[in-house]
């Protein structure tokens, strides 16, 4: 069987990450198009991006779609709408779209139907774990009619992929609540670290911590989550929002999930990136001392 043809719709975190291990799995002719490439600086951004990862750069979304026999949705949550109504009116039977952003179930319909009035298979996504190291390799849940036939087709370049049934909202659901966890620890670490260092403190409350749970490294913790915080707070918060909006749903009211998404932004919205040169710092003491000057110098 000839590999799939595959296109990324967004290429800015996950879609750089599964292309390039896709690429090296031999999977060749990747296109991808994002809408930083209307930008002058985001069109650098993306093209250094392409060259890395060895894929060619379609010129719209209709470009992208003409040749390509499976499209992979991975932009910001607020865009997952919007890009498959790029993408749609362009797309056929006998074509796939995938999506794989991190958005509420509530959300995932909205794209299936807009993918599948245009004729074209619809396949819902959960990437269940951060997409480094592991990239095509990240554990992945699929949902949806079609997905058995899209796992035969691309579980065969090492991809990580469980079915997770016909009826759509099972993968969007299972990421949304395993969140609640998640990113509740990363807003819960946060807090705590940030508030006790203004007393000294932060490593006496984490090793206190630990000595009622051993079972954890609780300081290698807070410096994961709150390095997570640092370089992807804002989309992260963003993706809290959307459990929030899952939980809505269901008439019940997002308490945790409100709290952490406002957390997390906070730490996002400090702009301490540069302080790191980009690279996710390696301790929470590190971020401490950043958020410490920048209130020095403010």
């Amino acid at each position: 069987m000839a590999a799939p043809r595959l296109g990324f719709i967004g290429f800015g975190e996950a879609g750089p990450a599964i292309a390039g291990g896709l690429s090296e799995e031999g999977v060749e002719g990747i296109e991808a198009y994002d809408i930083l490439q209307t930008a002058p600086q985001g069109r650098a951004l993306i093209e250094a991006r392409a060259n890395l990862t060895g894929v060619k750069l379609s010129q719209s979304p209709a470009e992208l779609a003409d040749r390509r026999e499976i499209i992979i949705s991975a932009v910001t949550c607020a865009d997952a709408v919007d890009a498959a109504r790029s993408v749609a009116p362009h797309l056929s039977p006998g074509q796939y779209y995938l999506d794989v952003n991190s958005v509420s179930p509530q959300t995932k319909k909205a794209v299936g139907e807009v993918i599948e009035a245009s004729g074209a298979a619809f396949v819902e996504a959960s990437i269940m774990s951060p997409i480094h190291p592991n990239r095509h390799k990240s554990p992945m849940l699929f949902c949806g009619p079609a997905a058995p036939a899209l796992i035969e087709r691309l579980s065969v370049y090492g991809m990580n992929l469980e079915d997770m049934g016909p009826e759509f909202g099972r993968a969007s659901a299972t990421k949304m609540f395993r969140s609640i966890i998640f990113k509740g620890i990363e807003a819960l670490m946060q807090e705590c670290v940030v508030a006790a260092d203004q007393y000294g403190v932060a490593e006496k409350v984490l090793d206190s911590v630990g000595e009622n749970y051993p079972e954890l490294d609780w300081n290698a913790l807070a410096s994961y989550f709150i390095g997570r915080s640092v370089m992807h707070g804002e989309r992260r918060a963003h993706e809290m929002e959307e459990v929030a909006e899952t939980l809505r749903a269901m008439d019940m009211q997002p308490f945790m999930a409100e709290a952490a998404a406002k957390r997390i932004a906070w730490l996002g919205r400090q702009n301490l990136k540069e302080a790191f040169n980009g690279q996710e710092p390696e301790t929470y003491q590190e971020v401490l001392a950043a958020i410490n000057l920048k209130r020095d110098t403010t």
